[in-house]
This record gives structure tokens, sequence and C-alpha cells, in this order.
């Protein structure tokens, strides 16, 4: 009821009075007619005031007649009567438009971007690929597509293993997850311990800088297995305990596993969009709603923000575009690529994040079992990756 009030105080409304013999069957005629009438007041015998909305007040010229009542304005209220007060001040009204011309389009633009998430890589470096890649302060949000940013940026920069983009009005906030990179003073020279490998595989290479290889190469290992031993044996000499050091490559093997239905529903765009507008004070926002239930939208939303007093006010443009949802059927062949596509995310962003120097060797597909209605596909994906930590003996 408030929302529906603050719409009519902008769009305006009337305080009218009708005077005749037939006031009750006039107010009758509009409830039948799906005129909606309010703040209803007997002022004597004959004359009845109330509020309608500008945009149903010519509605009630028919009703007049048939009632024979006489219709009297006692007063405007609204934007749009405050507007129609001062048209003939073009000018004014001219800058104000091109001052919401410019705020409006303004926010279609990226004017900060900060990075977080890197510790080795510099903010410098990251700032540089991501220009190369497109993203930079001053461009235009409309076509940047940040899967292709965030894979251009992984290729530039070797030790960045995920990055994720987000983008929030005018600002963009890059994350990044650097590959496993420990510090040279991680181990102390004097610490006696072994690599313990903390994957499952089969080891690939094996390069043993201090310590000695218990393990060949082509032999499969179990997570929580030496790899390099902090132990140096000699015919000649007695055994020496060391700090064992090297690099150790397994093939490991991870699973997507996923179902996926033949009969799906499917966004189809009518063509017909709606605009409102709204304020946002510290990400809490509020916007003037006169949406359809019945109907579909996705919310695509535009924003300027100003900083006041420590609070973040943000001036709000919504735009709503509206959708059927529409049943289909998909093929087997469209449900077996929906799902190469969800493992290439898998991949990229729970799999290649959590190993060191990752790299995909191959993958292979197997439908485990299909019914009527869905198929169960699973993948197992081939990694070559480095493996193993210090444990120091005790």
């Amino acid at each position: 009821m408030e929302l529906e009030e603050g719409i009519n105080r902008i769009n305006g409304t009337i305080e009218v009075e009708i005077q005749g013999f037939f006031t009750e069957r006039f107010i009758n005629l509009c409830k039948i007619n799906n005129i909606k009438i309010w703040n209803i007041k007997n002022i004597v015998s004959g004359i009845v005031r109330f509020s309608i909305a500008l945009k149903d007040f010519k509605k009630l010229k028919n009703i007049s007649k048939k009632t024979k009542c006489k219709i009297k304005i006692i007063s405007k209220r609204g934007l749009y009567f405050k507007f129609f007060k001062y048209r003939k001040r073009r000018l004014a009204f001219l800058l104000i438009l091109i001052f919401i011309i410019i705020s409006i389009a303004s926010t279609t633009f990226i004017w900060d971007i900060d990075v977080s998430g890197n510790v080795y890589v510099s903010e410098e470096k990251i700032y540089n690929a991501l220009k190369e890649a497109g993203l930079y302060v001053g461009r235009n949000k409309i076509g940047l597509k940040t899967k292709k940013v965030i894979n251009s940026l992984r290729v530039n920069l070797s030790d960045i293993a995920w990055a994720g983009i987000e983008i929030d009005g005018t600002h963009v906030h890059v994350k990044v997850v650097e590959k496993t990179k420990l510090p040279d003073s991680a181990v102390s020279e004097d610490s006696i311990g072994d690599i313990i490998s903390d994957k499952s595989g089969i080891i690939e290479k094996i390069t043993v800088e201090n310590g000695t290889s218990i393990l060949s190469v082509g032999e499969y290992v179990e997570e929580g297995r030496i790899l390099i031993e902090g132990k140096i044996y000699s015919e000649f000499l007695e055994t020496k305990d060391v700090t064992a050091k090297g690099t150790v490559i397994l093939k490991t093997q991870y699973v997507y596993k996923n179902e996926y239905n033949y009969n799906v529903q499917e966004k189809e765009y009518t063509g017909k969009k709606k605009y409102s507008i709204g304020i946002g004070i510290n990400d809490k926002e509020n916007y003037i709603n006169y949406l359809d239930k019945s109907l579909n939208y996705d919310i695509i939303k535009s924003s300027k923000d100003i900083n006041l007093f420590g609070n973040k006010i943000s001036f709000i443009l919504y735009r709503f575009d509206i959708y059927n949802l529409k049943d289909i059927v998909l093929t087997k062949e469209q449900l077996i690529e929906q799902a190469n596509i969800d493992c290439e995310e898998y991949i990229n962003n729970e799999i290649l994040p959590n190993t060191k120097n990752g790299e995909v060797l191959d993958k292979n597909l197997i439908i485990e079992y299909e019914d009527e209605n869905k198929i169960c596909v699973k993948v197992e994906i081939n990694v070559l990756e480095e493996v193993g930590y210090f444990k120091e003996r005790t």
C-alpha cells in the first residue's frame, strides 16, 4: 500500500469533489469500473470528496454523465504537477536532463579496480596483465567478457592458479589465488625429515636434491607415503640423516560426476523491458517496485556511488528484462556438451587452484547410467602436478 501511494505521489494525484443527488451511485460505478479512489469523505448531503490518481481522472467523465454529478478539482499533488508548473523553465530542465544522462552513462564505466589474494605477484604486474586483457579504469562495462580476461590473466601470469572477477557498480574486485610456493626459509637446514606425499597417484618424475628416493618412476604411491627419505646411504660410510629436498611429479586423478535431465526449462526473452530507480545506503537497496508478480524478470542494475559522512550512497537504475519459461527437451549430445562445459569450470575453479603447477593431461567421459528422464555423467580427469611436503622427523 505504501509503495502504491509512493508511485501515485510521483505520477500525480487529484482531490476531487462531486455534487449531485446520486453521489453514492457515482462511487459504486467507480468500483465497478475498477477506478481506484480513496480518502472518501461525505462533506454534506450531496457533496463527496475523494482522491484519485491522475491517470484515472479522465475516466470519471462518463460516470459523471450517467449520474448527473458535477466534478470539481479541489487540489493537485505530486511531482508531475510540480514539473508542469515550471515547464517554461526549459534551461533548468535541460541541465537536469543532461546531469541525469551523464550520471547514468558514467555508471556503465569502470572507475576503480582493486586486487586481493596476491603475495608473490606484484599488483603492478597484475594491473598490467589486466590492461592487456582489456580490463582497465575507464573501460565501458558493456561488452566486457570476464571469462576472457581471467583466461588471459592466467596465461600471462604463470604464478596465478585461479582468478575471479566481481563487478559491483563502477567498482571491480579481482581476486587471485597464487600457485603454491614455499619460501626458501620455510624449512631449516638443520631440520631432519622426509618429504611426504599429500596426494595419491603414479610417479611421473622424481628429482632428489638431498636425501634418498625410495620409490621409482611408474610406481603408484598412496597419500601419506614417504617420497624422499631424509637419509643418505653409503657402502663405506655410516648412514647420514639430512634434510630431504627434491621435486616429485605425480599423475593424479580427479572425478567430476553429475546428473543431467532431458526435460528442462529455458528462458525465452520477450524483448520487453521495464525500468525503475532506487537508492542504496551501505549496500542496502530500496527501489520502486511496480512489477507484475506473474511475470519473470532478469534484473540488471547500474549505479553511481558517493561517500557521504562515511556512508556509501548509491543511486541505482534498474532494468528488468521480461522472459517466459519454456519447456524444452534436450538431446543426449546436448547433455554431454553441457557436462563438458561444467567439467571445465570444475577444473578451473576447484582442481587447478588447489594444485602446485597443475596441468590437465586428459579427460575420460563415461555415462554411468541413463533412463528416459536423465543421464549420469562421470568424467575422470588425469592431472600432472607437483606434490609433497616436508615433515620433520621426531
